[in-house]
């Protein structure tokens, strides 16, 4: 799914752990305080699916779910609870929840429940008919996921053929989508080179480069010169 944003409320830190590196292509802010995250979401915000736990001190997740939902109704909230009972389901759908996960989950099950969800949710709605919204998500997905970013994957998430996606892209940003990809990596790279200990092996393999003899020359044709010379210059900075 292209650049999502999702909430998780969960009082639990492993869960919330869990489920960012389980779900490391999507944006994930967390709340661990069940008030907090009521306090957020009394603005509406730019959070497509919210993950929330039902058994939560101070503020149950049920009490939580009705007052998101009168202010976010558009927001997509799944359930979730190590303590499954019929009241329990009653509730959260009374209270406008989307759908209902048990804990412990299966995270492949996870993946494919938060993957159909967002894609019903936004893909097909008018904001999402947008060019460039696309885009923007689009740009925001690549500069997430800069390692497994092809425009193959793209364009099947959002339903659309490659050579399309292509020239949309192009005509929305002026450059081409590959070009975009290596600069969002070479930005990466120079921030590496600045900040990090790590040599320029590293950083090759750490952006997805098959060897760093490639990544030497990519970023020299970007920059006019090398890695080595590029961190030499800015030592002191």
């Amino acid at each position: 799914m292209i650049s999502e944003k999702i909430a998780v409320i969960d009082d639990d830190p492993r869960i919330i752990k869990s489920l960012k590196m389980a779900l490391t292509e999507y944006e994930i802010i967390d709340f661990k305080d069940s008030k907090k995250a009521v306090a957020f979401f009394q603005k509406p915000r730019d959070i497509n699916l919210i993950l929330l736990d039902v058994m939560m001190p101070g503020m149950d997740g049920i009490s939580v779910l009705e007052e998101i939902k009168k202010t976010n109704k558009e927001i997509a909230v799944i359930i979730m609870t190590g303590y499954p009972s019929q009241d329990v389901a009653v509730q959260a759908l009374r209270n406008h929840a989307d759908d209902f996960l048990e804990k412990p989950f299966h995270i492949e099950s996870l993946r494919k429940k938060v993957r159909s969800f967002l894609r019903e949710k936004y893909y097909f709605n008018k904001k999402a008919s947008s060019k460039d919204y696309k885009v923007e998500r689009i740009k925001n997905f690549i500069r997430r996921n800069y390692k497994d970013s092809s425009l193959a994957i793209i364009a099947e998430e959002m339903c659309l053929s490659p050579k399309y996606l292509s020239r949309m892209f192009k005509k929305r940003t002026g450059k081409n989508y590959r070009n975009f990809h290596i600069e969002v990596k070479i930005d990466l790279a120079r921030k590496l080179l600045k900040e990090t200990s790590l040599n320029v092996d590293e950083i090759s393999y750490k952006l997805g480069y098959q060897n760093p003899e490639s990544f030497m020359r990519i970023f020299k044709r970007k920059t006019k010169i090398t890695p080595t010379q590029f961190r030499e210059k800015n030592a002191h900075l």
